[in-house]
């Protein structure tokens, strides 16, 4: 078994919220619990292109300094452009405080917090 490989939730695993350079995790369970339910209401599979973020990923994809990545309380999730919308609407029905599109970039910046 890889480190952070274990089930939090009927369809999320820890290791998809890792950083994908260092490898280390932080994620608020709240998060969790609101993308899952985000995932039971939208009925398709989610795919986080991008949950907790070190420092250094942070700064080298180009996030900013006080992201929510860096605590747990973010996560990007590919979302086709004709869906965004729908999905964004359905993300603040489902709890979470903020939801923004990003265009072509095929994902839907999902968080939880100010």
């Amino acid at each position: 078994m890889r480190l952070n490989d274990f089930q939090l939730t009927e369809n999320f695993n820890l290791k998809e919220f890792e950083c994908p350079c260092c490898h280390t995790v932080l994620l608020h369970p709240l998060l969790v619990l609101k993308l899952q339910k985000l995932r039971d209401e939208w009925g398709l599979p989610l795919i986080i292109n991008s949950g907790y973020r070190c420092e250094v990923h942070n700064r080298d994809v180009g996030g900013v300094v006080r992201s929510l990545h860096k605590v747990g309380q973010a996560a990007d999730v590919r979302v086709p452009n004709s869906e965004h919308e729908k999905f964004r609407a359905l993300a603040l029905e489902s709890g979470f405080t903020k939801a923004l599109c990003y265009g072509s970039k095929n994902f839907v910046h999902i968080q939880i917090g100010d």
